[in-house]
């Protein structure tokens, strides 16, 4: 008898851990979800300095492009930004999906902007979408460690767009000075 009503009251009590953890994870998985939100929406804003709020000093992005910096860590991530709003300043994203499992959140966006000026094969006034697949790990409610994997085929096929269209007009201008004369 006693051992029935140990584990009566046992039960109840696990239950009530289990739920708190629970809990306690959706919070935390919700921070995550907004931490990702709002990077995407300083990538947008242009606003990095922002980032600190998000990002750890010492955060390892792996796309870091040593073309565009030598940094690493936050500073680096926020000149990449800069870099990049320049370039691309009516930036707009949207994310289509989340999903967070314990410290690491995955995401799934597409990026649409037109260039200000010339940028890989690109020319100025020339819109670009890119979609892309985010791994992001966190430390607490702060990005450490980002994987940005993109569609290069789609990448691949704009430029080669670009510079056919470009290409044409060419051949357009020199048809029309032909026929001027």
């Amino acid at each position: 008898m006693k051992k029935t009503i140990l584990t009566l009251l046992t039960i109840p009590l696990i239950v009530a851990l289990v739920s708190c953890q629970n809990n306690q994870q959706s919070k935390m998985d919700q921070q995550r979800k907004a931490a990702y939100v709002a990077i995407n929406n300083i990538m947008d804003t242009g606003n990095a300095d922002a980032l600190d709020a998000y990002i750890a000093a010492d955060a390892i992005d792996h796309q870091l492009d040593p073309s565009i910096t030598s940094k690493t860590g936050l500073e680096g991530i926020k000149e990449v930004f800069r870099f990049y709003h320049g370039i691309f300043p009516d930036l707009k994203t949207t994310i289509h999906s989340m999903a967070v499992s314990g410290d690491t959140l995955f995401g799934y966006c597409t990026s649409v902007g037109t260039a200000a000026e010339p940028f890989m094969g690109i020319p100025a006034g020339e819109q670009m979408t890119l979609n892309a697949v985010d791994v992001v790990v966190f430390e607490g409610d702060k990005m450490k460690e980002h994987w940005g994997f993109m569609d290069m085929s789609e990448v691949m096929m704009m430029m080669q767009q670009s510079q056919m269209m470009g290409e044409s007009e060419g051949m357009n201008e020199e048809m029309n000075e032909e026929m001027n004369q």
